[in-house]
């Protein structure tokens, strides 16, 4: 019979556990480690990560405190274009460390590119932070339950004019770390003096009414009428109402005017978020809505109406106080309520998760344009001081308020189910949600939450730690014992590690997962324990492109972080030392291996004589082609179905061949055989590019039976 060629020259399969050697695909492998198949056209070794930067000091906890966030300022607030910024817990002082431009080696701006921003609280030790970005500015809570010390915190930046003896707002072009509180005031009064008077500073407003007795216009009924007012905070954020004592009381066809306003603003006393505030109407003792009567705003004025003009602030003598000098005329009720302005009622009680220390959730995300948070320890929706841990318990905010949270607006899934909600991730108007064991995925795309509903829930699947779970291009993805999973909303949900047997070792021992994203190759990076005690973990990778796994072993040195991501880059902390994700073969010689199929040559009853095996290849980084120094790859091959793992070796010699080489190994000692399978084990820096099995066929089968 004449020479029979074979060629193996796509290797883009990746690996196949799943099945028998002999029944993968030509394309698949059943063993991958430490290589790259994105290329169909080529396989070469690859272990490379890299150190981006370092923080000055602090203790990590394994799988999680990474942030990454983008800003239109950095952190001195000297310099406004868009810079990243990584936010990175210390859990020996429950501080939030911030890392500035985290990708610029080579030079961090201000002090070395570290801020120890801000701090929770006293409870030092907590490890859980959990943190959602939005509108400009960082939220972060201390999910650990019994860290009664600590509060959840607002990080963000303002940029705000005020110029002296204009508006009460100060200038202000800086950084601010404060607890998540949207507090109501807590002075101020209405009078009828016809002169106003001023609050206490920072505490609230003083508003001065004169009744129009004389006039016929008013269309406000003949009653007494009681005031409240709020603090309007950054993001239309409104407080809940705090109640004047003073009243006023109307005649038939009376309405107010030379209505003043005054208030005492320092930065001392006054919330630097606090961006205005609001004074509400009602008849006094009934159970009317709140409408509104005054709507103020630092830089702007005070108007009696959304759509008004507003009227201008004065100074009112000193630095601090501040007045309208020219009195407003309101004639009749607004057609506006703290309901209609809000979603919600006044008499829920609380607002927010910084008001007091102590409250957390486990996970958030941002969806459709509000906040949602699950497994949560906060309020009960009585309206009292009641707090309560609430594992089955999803919270949100209205539109656009990414701060507020009223406690009547919740979901609860599984009741005593025995599991609790561990991650939240988002994708388009879909909302997943993670327990143990269950994957609920919610539809919130109606604007109005009597809308949304259960669109499916999926046993089996769950995750337990938010580390597992990552938003990409294609979906959200997450990885447990069970295997690696992605939900897409055109596909709904696909197993991605179909085939690896779940007894393959990287996915049976998935204990502590920690799932990434590098969009420069659409890869899926799987760590399968961020707290091993060996002090290593492997790494799956899964490609996008190609559909296919591969494994590196002992990829990161343990504990590590959560792992984050921006369109260039895959990140995390390795003690204090910043890592990114680099799939390049870079000057180092990588411990590397790959098995192909078990080849029968399409016959598996005919014998076949190997004669040799050609390997194309080259050596050297794959970016730039430095020369690196060749060494001997090993050969080793397996026969007849053989599941011996130590296999035979053949000897070959490899030389270095940065721009391509070929290698001819001799294989006349492996026989007359059934089938093949091939093994190539180096460490070295290698791309092959395709390997060619030449044989010849024989009409006898084997002296060796083919094992079962």
């Amino acid at each position: 019979m004449p020479k029979q060629y074979l060629q193996i020259s796509n290797f883009s399969g990746g690996l196949n556990t799943q099945f028998d050697p002999r029944d993968v695909a030509e394309n698949e492998l059943t063993d991958a480690s430490n290589v790259q198949v994105y290329k169909s056209g080529q396989i070469y070794s690859s272990r490379v990560s890299t150190d981006v930067t370092t923080r000055s000091g602090g203790t990590l906890t394994s799988g999680k405190g990474l942030f990454l966030f983008k800003s239109d300022n950095d952190i001195s607030s000297s310099v406004t274009v868009p810079i990243e910024l990584l936010a990175a817990c210390d859990v020996a002082s429950s501080t939030v460390d911030i890392i500035e431009d985290p990708f610029n080696t080579g030079g961090i701006r201000d002090n070395s590119g570290h801020l120890a921003a801000f701090d929770l609280g006293s409870n030092h030790g907590g490890d859980e932070f959990v943190y959602y970005y939005v509108d400009g500015a960082l939220r972060v809570t201390d999910s650990e339950n019994g860290q009664s010390g600590n509060t959840t915190k607002w990080f963000g930046h303002l940029d705000r004019s005020g110029p002296s003896n204009t508006v009460p707002g100060e200038d202000k072009n800086e950084w601010l770390a404060e607890s998540n509180n949207l507090a109501s005031p807590s002075a101020g009064d209405i009078t009828t003096s016809g002169s106003i008077q001023y609050a206490n500073a920072g505490e609230g407003f003083d508003v001065d009414i004169t009744v129009e007795t004389t006039d016929d216009d008013g269309l406000w009924e003949a009653t007494t009428y009681e005031f409240a007012e709020s603090f309007v905070y950054e993001g239309e954020q409104e407080s809940l109402l705090k109640s004047y004592s003073g009243t006023v009381t109307l005649n038939t066809n009376n309405y107010f005017t030379n209505v003043l306003v005054g208030l005492v603003r320092t930065s001392s006393t006054t919330s630097e978020r606090c961006i205005g505030g609001r004074v509400y109407i009602k008849k006094k003792d009934s159970n009317d809505l709140w409408t509104l009567f005054l709507d103020m705003n630092w830089e702007r004025g005070v108007r009696k109406d959304v759509g008004d003009e507003f009227v201008a602030w004065t100074n009112g003598g000193s630095g601090n106080s501040w007045r309208i000098s020219s009195g407003l005329e309101i004639k009749g009720p607004s057609i506006d309520t703290y309901e209609s302005v809000n979603g919600f009622s006044p008499d829920v009680g609380h607002l927010s998760f910084g008001e007091v220390a102590g409250l957390f959730y486990k996970s958030a995300t941002v969806c459709n344009m509000r906040t949602f948070v699950a497994h949560v320890k906060y309020y009960t929706p009585n309206g009292g001081a009641e707090t309560k841990l609430m594992p089955d318990r999803l919270l949100y905010t209205p539109i656009g308020k990414y701060d507020t949270f009223p406690p009547n607006q919740f979901i609860d899934i599984g009741i005593n189910d025995g599991e609790d909600f561990t991650a939240l991730e988002s994708f388009g108007t879909k909302l997943l949600a993670f327990k143990g064991s269950t994957l609920y995925i919610i539809d919130v795309t109606s604007p109005d939450d009597t809308g949304w509903f259960l669109e499916s829930t999926h046993k089996g699947i769950g995750v337990d730690k938010p580390s597992a779970v990552v938003r990409t291009e294609f979906g959200i993805c997450w990885a447990n014992t069970n295997g690696v999973y992605l939900w897409s909303p055109s596909q709904g949900i696909t197993k991605l590690s179909v085939k690896l047997d779940k007894d393959f070792a990287p996915l049976s021992t998935v204990t502590n997962p920690v799932v990434g994203f590098y969009p420069p190759k659409s890869q899926l990076l799987i760590i399968h324990d961020c707290a091993a005690t060996d002090g290593d973990s492997d790494m799956l990778v899964f490609d996008f492109n190609t559909k296919s796994f591969t494994n590196f072993t002992d990829y990161v040195a343990v504990p590590i972080t959560n792992m984050q991501n921006n369109v260039n880059e895959c990140i995390w902390l390795e003690g204090n030392t910043v890592k990114k994700y680099l799939p390049t073969q870079g000057t180092t010689n990588i411990a590397f291996s790959f098995t192909t199929k078990d080849f029968d040559f399409g016959n598996p009853a005919l014998t076949k004589k190997i004669k040799k095996i050609i390997v194309s290849y080259s050596t050297g980084e794959e970016d730039d082609g430095t020369d690196i120094s060749g060494v001997s790859v090993t050969t080793t091959y397996f026969t007849n179905g053989d599941t011996d793992s130590s296999g035979t070796a053949l000897t070959s010699t490899w030389a270095t061949a940065a721009k391509g080489g070929i290698v001819n190994i001799d294989a006349s000692a492996i026989g007359a055989v059934s089938s093949l399978r091939l093994k190539f084990s180096a460490t070295g820096c290698y791309k092959i590019n395709d390997i060619t099995i030449v044989y010849r066929t024989r009409s006898k089968p084997p002296a060796t039976s083919v094992s079962t």
